[in-house]
Protein backbone atom coordinates (compact mmCIF):
# COMPACT_ATOMS: atom_id res chain seq x y z
CA UNK A 1 0.00 0.00 0.00
CA UNK A 2 1.19 3.16 -1.05
CA UNK A 3 -0.42 5.63 1.65
CA UNK A 4 -1.79 4.77 4.96
CA UNK A 5 -5.77 5.99 5.40
CA UNK A 6 -4.39 9.39 6.94
CA UNK A 7 -1.97 10.18 4.15
CA UNK A 8 -4.68 8.98 1.53
CA UNK A 9 -7.07 11.72 3.56
CA UNK A 10 -4.09 14.51 3.76
CA UNK A 11 -3.27 13.46 0.14
CA UNK A 12 -7.12 14.41 -1.32
CA UNK A 13 -7.65 17.24 0.42
CA UNK A 14 -4.69 19.23 -0.48
CA UNK A 15 -5.31 18.17 -4.12
CA UNK A 16 -9.02 19.36 -3.88
CA UNK A 17 -8.10 22.66 -1.88
CA UNK A 18 -5.57 23.33 -4.48
CA UNK A 19 -7.83 22.39 -7.53
CA UNK A 20 -10.51 24.75 -6.30
CA UNK A 21 -7.95 27.84 -5.68
CA UNK A 22 -5.69 27.34 -9.13
CA UNK A 23 -9.40 27.40 -11.01
CA UNK A 24 -10.20 30.55 -9.54
CA UNK A 25 -7.15 32.19 -10.24
CA UNK A 26 -6.52 30.88 -13.62
CA UNK A 27 -9.83 31.45 -15.12
CA UNK A 28 -9.06 35.33 -15.11
CA UNK A 29 -6.60 34.36 -17.88
CA UNK A 30 -9.23 32.45 -20.20
CA UNK A 31 -12.10 34.88 -19.63
CA UNK A 32 -10.37 38.07 -19.98
CA UNK A 33 -10.63 37.64 -23.88
CA UNK A 34 -14.49 37.69 -23.41
CA UNK A 35 -14.61 40.82 -20.25
CA UNK A 36 -11.78 42.60 -21.32
CA UNK A 37 -14.05 45.56 -23.21
CA UNK A 38 -16.34 45.93 -20.82
CA UNK A 39 -13.60 47.20 -17.91
CA UNK A 40 -11.09 48.49 -20.38
CA UNK A 41 -12.63 49.62 -23.72
CA UNK A 42 -10.34 50.54 -26.53
CA UNK A 43 -10.38 50.87 -30.03
CA UNK A 44 -7.07 49.08 -30.59
CA UNK A 45 -8.55 45.45 -29.88
CA UNK A 46 -4.16 44.24 -29.40
CA UNK A 47 -4.28 47.61 -26.87
CA UNK A 48 -6.84 45.85 -25.01
CA UNK A 49 -5.79 42.88 -24.58
CA UNK A 50 -2.76 44.33 -22.94
CA UNK A 51 -4.63 45.92 -20.62
CA UNK A 52 -6.77 43.06 -19.27
CA UNK A 53 -3.22 41.39 -18.75
CA UNK A 54 -1.46 44.31 -17.43
CA UNK A 55 -4.25 43.50 -14.48
CA UNK A 56 -3.72 39.28 -14.49
CA UNK A 57 0.28 40.63 -13.83
CA UNK A 58 -1.23 42.73 -10.91
CA UNK A 59 -2.33 39.46 -9.43
CA UNK A 60 1.07 37.86 -10.10
CA UNK A 61 2.52 41.16 -8.39
CA UNK A 62 0.89 40.51 -5.34
CA UNK A 63 1.94 36.97 -5.06
CA UNK A 64 5.26 37.50 -3.64
CA UNK A 65 3.80 39.88 -1.10
CA UNK A 66 0.84 37.22 -0.14
CA UNK A 67 3.90 34.52 -0.04
CA UNK A 68 5.77 36.94 2.76
CA UNK A 69 2.92 37.53 4.34
CA UNK A 70 1.48 34.10 4.59
CA UNK A 71 4.79 32.24 4.98
CA UNK A 72 5.83 34.17 8.16
CA UNK A 73 2.26 33.26 9.45
CA UNK A 74 2.79 29.79 8.33
CA UNK A 75 6.50 29.11 9.43
CA UNK A 76 5.12 30.57 13.24
CA UNK A 77 1.68 29.16 13.46
CA UNK A 78 1.60 25.85 11.33
CA UNK A 79 0.95 25.56 7.74
CA UNK A 80 -2.91 24.96 8.25
CA UNK A 81 -3.57 28.06 9.13
CA UNK A 82 -2.21 29.82 6.13
CA UNK A 83 -4.23 26.90 3.90
CA UNK A 84 -7.83 28.15 5.85
CA UNK A 85 -7.46 31.61 5.50
CA UNK A 86 -6.22 31.87 1.93
CA UNK A 87 -8.96 29.48 0.76
CA UNK A 88 -11.69 32.08 1.98
CA UNK A 89 -9.60 35.13 0.69
CA UNK A 90 -9.51 33.06 -2.83
CA UNK A 91 -13.33 31.97 -2.47
CA UNK A 92 -14.14 35.75 -1.80
CA UNK A 93 -12.39 37.78 -4.45
CA UNK A 94 -13.91 35.01 -7.01
CA UNK A 95 -16.93 35.79 -5.99
CA UNK A 96 -16.62 39.71 -5.99
CA UNK A 97 -15.64 39.43 -9.89
CA UNK A 98 -18.71 37.18 -10.74
CA UNK A 99 -20.44 40.69 -9.49
CA UNK A 100 -18.60 43.39 -10.01
CA UNK A 101 -20.34 46.30 -12.30
CA UNK A 102 -18.70 47.01 -15.37
CA UNK A 103 -17.06 50.48 -16.54
CA UNK A 104 -20.40 51.74 -18.74
CA UNK A 105 -22.53 50.82 -15.07
CA UNK A 106 -20.59 52.95 -12.67
CA UNK A 107 -17.13 54.06 -14.20
CA UNK A 108 -13.84 53.94 -13.75
CA UNK A 109 -14.55 52.64 -10.80
CA UNK A 110 -15.30 49.30 -12.16
CA UNK A 111 -11.80 48.44 -13.16
CA UNK A 112 -10.68 49.64 -9.58
CA UNK A 113 -12.66 47.10 -8.04
CA UNK A 114 -11.84 44.64 -10.63
CA UNK A 115 -8.17 45.58 -10.05
CA UNK A 116 -8.27 45.13 -5.82
CA UNK A 117 -10.36 42.03 -6.25
CA UNK A 118 -7.53 40.52 -8.16
CA UNK A 119 -5.23 41.85 -6.16
CA UNK A 120 -6.88 39.84 -3.29
CA UNK A 121 -6.57 36.73 -5.45
CA UNK A 122 -2.78 36.94 -5.83
CA UNK A 123 -2.17 37.32 -1.93
CA UNK A 124 -4.38 34.69 -1.45
CA UNK A 125 -2.70 31.98 -4.09
CA UNK A 126 0.84 33.38 -3.05
CA UNK A 127 -0.20 31.88 0.28
CA UNK A 128 -2.21 28.70 -0.85
CA UNK A 129 0.16 26.75 -3.33
CA UNK A 130 3.52 26.65 -1.55
CA UNK A 131 1.30 26.24 1.84
CA UNK A 132 -0.02 22.92 0.05
CA UNK A 133 3.83 22.11 -1.52
CA UNK A 134 4.81 22.11 2.18
CA UNK A 135 2.44 20.48 3.71
CA UNK A 136 2.20 17.43 1.57
CA UNK A 137 5.94 17.48 1.47
CA UNK A 138 5.89 17.22 5.56
CA UNK A 139 3.15 14.87 5.69
CA UNK A 140 4.32 11.89 4.29
CA UNK A 141 7.62 10.00 5.00
CA UNK A 142 7.26 8.15 1.83
CA UNK A 143 6.51 8.55 -1.68
CA UNK A 144 6.31 11.30 -1.69
CA UNK A 145 7.19 11.63 -5.52
CA UNK A 146 4.17 10.08 -5.99
CA UNK A 147 2.02 12.41 -3.60
CA UNK A 148 3.56 15.47 -5.57
CA UNK A 149 2.35 13.93 -8.92
CA UNK A 150 -1.59 12.85 -7.43
CA UNK A 151 -1.65 16.64 -5.70
CA UNK A 152 -0.10 18.51 -8.40
CA UNK A 153 -2.41 16.43 -10.58
CA UNK A 154 -5.44 18.35 -8.90
CA UNK A 155 -4.34 21.74 -8.74
CA UNK A 156 -3.64 21.63 -12.93
CA UNK A 157 -6.80 20.52 -12.55
CA UNK A 158 -8.33 23.30 -11.97
CA UNK A 159 -7.12 24.41 -15.02
CA UNK A 160 -9.10 21.85 -17.01
CA UNK A 161 -11.95 22.25 -15.26
CA UNK A 162 -12.06 25.94 -16.28
CA UNK A 163 -11.91 24.84 -19.65
CA UNK A 164 -14.48 22.12 -19.09
CA UNK A 165 -17.19 24.89 -17.64
CA UNK A 166 -15.69 27.21 -20.72
CA UNK A 167 -16.78 24.91 -23.13
CA UNK A 168 -20.39 24.53 -21.38
CA UNK A 169 -20.68 27.70 -21.24
CA UNK A 170 -20.17 28.15 -24.76
CA UNK A 171 -22.16 25.29 -25.59
CA UNK A 172 -25.40 26.95 -23.91
CA UNK A 173 -24.83 30.63 -24.32
CA UNK A 174 -24.72 32.37 -26.73
CA UNK A 175 -21.01 34.73 -27.93
CA UNK A 176 -22.97 37.73 -27.59
CA UNK A 177 -24.33 36.02 -24.14
CA UNK A 178 -20.87 35.00 -22.79
CA UNK A 179 -19.63 38.16 -23.57
CA UNK A 180 -22.46 40.41 -21.91
CA UNK A 181 -22.83 37.81 -18.58
CA UNK A 182 -21.69 34.24 -19.40
CA UNK A 183 -18.04 35.16 -18.66
CA UNK A 184 -19.36 35.66 -14.63
CA UNK A 185 -21.01 32.03 -14.04
CA UNK A 186 -17.00 30.48 -13.56
CA UNK A 187 -16.07 33.39 -11.34
CA UNK A 188 -19.55 32.65 -9.19
CA UNK A 189 -19.09 28.76 -9.37
CA UNK A 190 -15.72 28.87 -8.17
CA UNK A 191 -16.23 31.13 -5.23
CA UNK A 192 -18.92 29.06 -4.15
CA UNK A 193 -16.66 25.95 -4.70
CA UNK A 194 -13.69 27.68 -2.49
CA UNK A 195 -15.84 28.75 0.66
CA UNK A 196 -16.96 24.76 0.89
CA UNK A 197 -13.56 24.30 0.52
CA UNK A 198 -12.86 25.56 3.82
CA UNK A 199 -15.13 23.33 5.59
CA UNK A 200 -13.60 19.88 4.12
CA UNK A 201 -9.95 21.71 5.43
CA UNK A 202 -11.17 21.81 8.68
CA UNK A 203 -10.50 18.34 9.29
CA UNK A 204 -6.55 18.65 8.23
CA UNK A 205 -4.26 17.99 11.22
CA UNK A 206 -0.78 20.18 11.50
CA UNK A 207 2.49 18.08 10.03
CA UNK A 208 4.35 16.19 12.08
CA UNK A 209 7.68 18.20 10.76
CA UNK A 210 5.81 21.60 12.19
CA UNK A 211 5.15 20.11 15.13
CA UNK A 212 8.47 18.52 16.17
CA UNK A 213 10.52 22.03 15.59
CA UNK A 214 12.38 22.51 18.64
CA UNK A 215 13.65 25.94 17.82
CA UNK A 216 11.51 28.53 15.16
CA UNK A 217 13.23 30.90 13.96
CA UNK A 218 12.80 34.84 15.11
CA UNK A 219 13.15 36.40 11.28
CA UNK A 220 12.96 33.45 9.17
CA UNK A 221 13.37 35.70 5.95
CA UNK A 222 16.50 36.81 7.37
CA UNK A 223 17.70 33.78 8.14
CA UNK A 224 16.92 32.18 4.72
CA UNK A 225 18.49 34.81 2.89
CA UNK A 226 22.07 34.30 5.21
CA UNK A 227 21.99 30.52 5.40
CA UNK A 228 20.58 29.47 2.28
CA UNK A 229 20.49 32.03 -0.47
CA UNK A 230 22.05 29.98 -2.72
CA UNK A 231 18.91 27.65 -2.51
CA UNK A 232 16.69 30.50 -2.97
CA UNK A 233 17.95 31.79 -6.29
CA UNK A 234 18.20 28.23 -7.43
CA UNK A 235 13.92 27.78 -6.33
CA UNK A 236 13.10 31.10 -8.39
CA UNK A 237 14.83 29.79 -11.09
CA UNK A 238 13.94 26.23 -11.50
CA UNK A 239 10.12 27.63 -10.78
CA UNK A 240 10.41 29.80 -13.79
CA UNK A 241 10.07 26.04 -15.83
CA UNK A 242 6.33 25.57 -14.24
CA UNK A 243 5.78 29.49 -14.20
CA UNK A 244 6.29 30.54 -18.14
CA UNK A 245 4.79 27.28 -19.47
CA UNK A 246 1.75 27.17 -17.13
CA UNK A 247 1.02 30.85 -18.59
CA UNK A 248 2.30 31.00 -22.10
CA UNK A 249 1.19 27.35 -22.63
CA UNK A 250 -2.26 26.90 -21.00
CA UNK A 251 -3.42 30.02 -19.14
CA UNK A 252 -2.51 32.49 -21.91
CA UNK A 253 -2.49 30.37 -24.41
CA UNK A 254 -6.56 30.76 -25.57
CA UNK A 255 -6.16 34.74 -26.11
CA UNK A 256 -2.68 33.98 -27.93
CA UNK A 257 -4.62 31.63 -30.64
CA UNK A 258 -7.63 33.42 -30.86
CA UNK A 259 -6.32 36.99 -31.15
CA UNK A 260 -2.84 36.72 -32.45
CA UNK A 261 -3.09 33.84 -34.57
CA UNK A 262 -6.80 34.12 -35.28
CA UNK A 263 -7.88 30.43 -34.57
CA UNK A 264 -11.48 29.50 -34.43
CA UNK A 265 -12.60 30.04 -30.94
CA UNK A 266 -14.49 26.35 -30.70
CA UNK A 267 -11.83 24.41 -31.77
CA UNK A 268 -9.54 26.51 -28.96
CA UNK A 269 -11.86 25.17 -26.65
CA UNK A 270 -11.77 21.59 -27.65
CA UNK A 271 -8.06 21.97 -28.14
CA UNK A 272 -7.46 23.15 -24.56
CA UNK A 273 -9.71 20.76 -22.96
CA UNK A 274 -7.84 17.79 -24.78
CA UNK A 275 -4.74 19.63 -24.00
CA UNK A 276 -5.13 19.89 -20.41
CA UNK A 277 -6.57 16.46 -20.02
CA UNK A 278 -2.91 15.23 -21.41
CA UNK A 279 -1.21 17.65 -18.74
CA UNK A 280 -2.83 15.80 -15.84
CA UNK A 281 -1.77 12.34 -17.16
CA UNK A 282 1.63 13.65 -18.27
CA UNK A 283 1.95 15.44 -14.41
CA UNK A 284 0.92 11.89 -12.83
CA UNK A 285 3.45 9.61 -15.28
CA UNK A 286 6.21 12.92 -14.02
CA UNK A 287 5.03 11.18 -10.46
CA UNK A 288 5.75 7.78 -10.78
CA UNK A 289 8.75 8.20 -12.68
CA UNK A 290 10.40 10.80 -9.86
CA UNK A 291 9.79 8.25 -7.17
CA UNK A 292 12.20 6.03 -9.17
CA UNK A 293 14.87 8.21 -10.47
CA UNK A 294 16.42 11.13 -8.65
CA UNK A 295 14.37 14.36 -8.93
CA UNK A 296 17.11 16.63 -10.12
CA UNK A 297 18.56 14.04 -12.92
CA UNK A 298 15.04 13.91 -14.40
CA UNK A 299 14.72 17.76 -14.06
CA UNK A 300 17.99 18.37 -16.22
CA UNK A 301 16.40 15.37 -18.89
CA UNK A 302 13.26 17.28 -18.76
CA UNK A 303 14.94 20.80 -19.79
CA UNK A 304 16.42 18.93 -22.76
CA UNK A 305 12.83 18.18 -23.95
CA UNK A 306 11.46 20.87 -23.33
CA UNK A 307 14.41 22.72 -25.47
CA UNK A 308 13.34 20.02 -28.50
CA UNK A 309 9.67 20.42 -28.10
CA UNK A 310 9.12 23.70 -27.99
CA UNK A 311 10.26 24.97 -31.64
CA UNK A 312 8.57 21.96 -32.74
CA UNK A 313 5.23 23.34 -31.11
CA UNK A 314 5.68 26.83 -32.75
CA UNK A 315 6.72 25.61 -35.93
CA UNK A 316 3.92 23.16 -36.06
CA UNK A 317 1.72 26.25 -35.03
CA UNK A 318 2.71 27.78 -38.45
CA UNK A 319 1.95 24.74 -40.72
CA UNK A 320 -1.79 25.16 -38.39
CA UNK A 321 -1.62 21.76 -36.99
CA UNK A 322 -2.09 23.58 -33.38
CA UNK A 323 -3.70 21.08 -31.54
CA UNK A 324 -0.39 18.56 -31.96
CA UNK A 325 1.58 21.63 -30.90
CA UNK A 326 -0.29 22.61 -27.58
CA UNK A 327 -0.77 19.09 -26.78
CA UNK A 328 3.57 18.83 -26.75
CA UNK A 329 3.38 21.85 -24.65
CA UNK A 330 0.94 20.48 -22.42
CA UNK A 331 3.14 17.44 -21.85
CA UNK A 332 6.22 18.95 -20.74
CA UNK A 333 4.56 21.13 -18.88
CA UNK A 334 3.03 18.38 -16.43
CA UNK A 335 6.66 17.32 -16.05
CA UNK A 336 7.65 20.91 -14.82
CA UNK A 337 4.72 21.18 -12.59
CA UNK A 338 5.22 17.72 -11.01
CA UNK A 339 8.87 17.83 -10.54
CA UNK A 340 8.62 21.95 -9.25
CA UNK A 341 7.03 21.93 -6.45
CA UNK A 342 8.64 18.51 -5.25
CA UNK A 343 12.24 19.56 -5.81
CA UNK A 344 12.07 23.57 -4.44
CA UNK A 345 10.74 21.83 -0.79
CA UNK A 346 13.60 19.78 -0.42
CA UNK A 347 16.16 22.46 -0.67
CA UNK A 348 14.91 24.30 3.08
CA UNK A 349 14.95 23.06 6.31
CA UNK A 350 11.39 22.55 7.90
CA UNK A 351 11.96 25.81 10.48
CA UNK A 352 11.82 28.16 6.98
CA UNK A 353 10.89 26.11 4.50
CA UNK A 354 7.54 28.21 3.68
CA UNK A 355 9.35 31.17 3.76
CA UNK A 356 12.40 29.98 1.39
CA UNK A 357 9.54 28.12 -0.94
CA UNK A 358 6.86 30.91 -0.94
CA UNK A 359 8.90 33.70 -1.85
CA UNK A 360 11.52 32.25 -3.94
CA UNK A 361 8.36 30.48 -5.92
CA UNK A 362 5.77 33.20 -6.19
CA UNK A 363 9.08 35.58 -7.44
CA UNK A 364 9.66 33.27 -10.40
CA UNK A 365 6.00 33.18 -11.30
CA UNK A 366 5.86 36.98 -11.26
CA UNK A 367 8.59 37.62 -13.08
CA UNK A 368 8.60 34.52 -15.99
CA UNK A 369 4.76 33.92 -15.57
CA UNK A 370 2.78 37.23 -14.90
CA UNK A 371 4.85 39.34 -17.35
CA UNK A 372 4.93 36.42 -20.12
CA UNK A 373 1.68 37.33 -21.46
CA UNK A 374 2.40 41.53 -21.97
CA UNK A 375 5.60 41.07 -23.03
CA UNK A 376 4.74 38.73 -25.82
CA UNK A 377 1.41 40.88 -26.65
CA UNK A 378 3.93 44.21 -26.81
CA UNK A 379 6.42 42.74 -28.32
CA UNK A 380 4.07 41.23 -31.61
CA UNK A 381 2.25 44.68 -31.07
CA UNK A 382 5.49 46.37 -32.20
CA UNK A 383 5.85 44.04 -35.41
CA UNK A 384 7.87 40.60 -33.87
CA UNK A 385 6.89 37.52 -35.38
CA UNK A 386 3.51 35.66 -33.81
CA UNK A 387 5.09 32.20 -33.67
CA UNK A 388 8.84 33.36 -32.97
CA UNK A 389 8.35 35.63 -30.05
CA UNK A 390 6.67 32.75 -27.54
CA UNK A 391 8.77 30.63 -28.65
CA UNK A 392 12.05 32.90 -28.12
CA UNK A 393 10.90 33.41 -24.74
CA UNK A 394 10.36 29.44 -23.33
CA UNK A 395 13.21 28.63 -24.97
CA UNK A 396 15.74 31.63 -23.13
CA UNK A 397 13.62 29.87 -19.83
CA UNK A 398 14.78 26.01 -20.67
CA UNK A 399 18.52 26.62 -21.97
CA UNK A 400 19.65 29.60 -20.10
CA UNK A 401 17.48 30.29 -16.69
CA UNK A 402 17.28 27.54 -15.78
CA UNK A 403 20.56 25.61 -16.15
CA UNK A 404 22.17 28.18 -14.38
CA UNK A 405 20.07 28.57 -11.40
CA UNK A 406 20.84 24.43 -10.54
CA UNK A 407 24.20 25.75 -10.23
CA UNK A 408 23.49 27.33 -7.03
CA UNK A 409 21.96 24.41 -5.17
CA UNK A 410 24.00 23.81 -2.03
CA UNK A 411 22.01 21.12 -0.05
CA UNK A 412 19.09 18.71 -1.00
CA UNK A 413 17.02 16.92 1.36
Amino acid sequence: MLFTLKERKIVTLAAVGGMLEFYDFAIYGFYSVYFSPLFSPNNNHLISIIESFAVFILGYLARPIGGFVFSYIGDAFGRKTVLYITIILMGGSSLGIGFVPTYYQIGYIAPIILISLRLMQGLALGGELPSTYVFIYESLSKNKAIAFGLVMFGVNFGLLLGTIVNKIINMIFTSAQVHSFGWRIPFILGGVLCLFSYYIRKSLSETNDFIHIKHKIANPLLYMLKNYFGNFIATIGISSSMAAFVVVGIIFMPTYLKEIVKVDLSLINTIMTFALFVNTLSILLFGVLSNKIDKLKLFKFLLVIMAIIVPISFYLFYLKYYAVGVFLIATVQGGAAMLTPFIITSLFPTKIRLTGVALAYNISFTIFGGLSPVLISTFINMGDNIYITPFLYLEIIVLMICPLSLQFIKDVN
